[in-house]
């Protein structure tokens, strides 16, 4: 709705009447993905599993909508140049296989996984592990950043994934 994309149920329910309809079509999708992860890691949106993964407010929220507290975002950083070649060697000075921080990352991949009764890859793969030892995040927000960590996977393992980037 806030991008102004009319469908078939904002047609049907009237949405496009709304004050807010298009609001946000000046930003692309990727920063709102972006900020609505903040928005959800800062528990002001919640996933809604029983009404097919909808994001709906939460009562921290209500402050907010009010005028009476503001929500500060972080900015969203530009995507790095992609390198054109998967095959094109690291321009690091230690293989990945070689960095300390990657291996405790596996380890801890391992575990989570052993104690799941799932596969490893499941878990995280290995290139989102690899971008992680190469961005060391500090925060959520810094980790809900990185490819391969959605909401989801990032509610489930964000804070033991920083307690091992923390500790390496």
């Amino acid at each position: 709705m806030l991008l102004g994309k009319t469908t078939e149920k904002i047609e049907r329910f009237g949405h496009q009447q709304l004050s807010v309809f298009g609001i946000g079509a000046g930003q692309t999708d990727k920063v709102w993905r972006a900020v609505l992860r903040q928005l959800v890691v800062r528990g002001l949106l919640e996933v809604d599993h029983t009404a097919y993964g909808a994001l709906k407010l939460t009562q921290a929220a209500r402050p907010v909508l009010k005028g009476e507290e503001q929500v500060w975002r972080r900015a969203i950083a530009a995507a790095p140049p992609r390198r054109k070649s998967r095959l094109a060697p690291s321009s690091g000075g230690v293989h990945d296989d070689e960095d300390p921080l990657f291996l405790a990352l596996r380890a801890w991949r391992r575990e989570t996984a052993t104690e799941k009764g799932v596969p490893a890859y499941v878990i995280l793969h290995d290139v989102t592990l690899r971008e992680i030892a190469a961005r060391r995040p500090a925060t959520l927000d810094e980790l809900g950043e990185i490819s391969g960590l959605g909401t989801k996977k990032l509610e489930a393992y964000g804070e033991a994934v920083l307690e091992v980037v923390a500790e390496g």
